[in-house]
């Protein structure tokens, strides 16, 4: 058990106490997050357990999702959640700030979205530049112009460490894009989540409003929000 083990389960059990009704997690994968006993809970994925196994040979064990769904459109009504969970998700969607505006349109008047996302000072997307709210403002307003094969290639260039001046750079690139495998289109710290969530709130009029904002820190590799959504 890592030094920080007992200071992140007791900040679950915090983020916990503000879990009720029912709602959803997505992308569990094979570790599902300690919701509560009066909440009832539902998994969504991007594929079915099958699938999931052949682009992450290495875990044994997953979260059986309920629901096969893209994290970006998820199916569910207006109002219907109480909660979503999204633990680790955010940075692999292309397009995340619409993402965020589907969570919050499905949560309930009260309802709460809980975020962890990792920052890239302390993960192996260290090499790599942030992902700047301009950026993220421009793909979502012409997302025909966005190019995702590039974020492939920032992804290959400093994760594999493979160079753009190397024979077998494009050949990487391309067969990871076709593998389907989930990167991280988007890397952060926790001062560009602050930014992204105050862009909602002033921008876009959502009502809700963060309750928990953990920074990162030596022990937590990532940033922790806690947002309730107005009454």
């Amino acid at each position: 058990m890592g030094k920080g083990a007992p200071l992140r389960w007791m900040e679950n059990q915090i983020l916990r106490w503000h879990l009720r009704g029912a709602g959803i997690e997505i992308g569990a994968l094979w570790r599902r997050f300690p919701v509560p006993s009066r909440a009832r809970v539902w998994y969504l994925d991007r594929e079915a357990t099958g699938d999931l196994r052949e682009h992450y040979s290495d875990i044994k064990r997953f979260v059986r999702p309920d629901v096969v769904a893209d994290a970006v459109d998820i199916p569910f009504a207006a109002g219907q959640l109480d909660f979503i969970i999204a633990s680790h998700v955010l940075e692999h969607l292309p397009l995340p700030l619409p993402a965020l505006k589907g969570w919050y349109d499905a949560l309930a008047p009260s309802g709460t979205l809980i975020l962890k996302v990792p920052d890239k000072r302390f993960t192996t997307d260290a090499p790599r530049k942030r992902t700047r709210l301009d950026h993220l403002l421009y793909e979502t307003a012409y997302p025909e112009q966005s190019n995702d094969r590039s974020h492939f290639e920032d992804w290959v260039e400093h994760i594999y460490h493979t160079t753009p001046s190397q024979p077998h750079f494009e050949a990487s690139v391309t067969d990871l894009i076709k593998s389907g495998f989930s990167i991280h289109y988007h890397v952060w710290t926790d001062a560009d989540v602050e930014e992204i969530i105050d862009y909602t709130i002033s921008e876009w009029k959502l009502t809700w409003r963060p309750v928990v904002f953990w920074r990162a820190h030596f022990y937590r590799k990532e940033t922790i929000v806690l947002l309730k959504k107005a009454g």
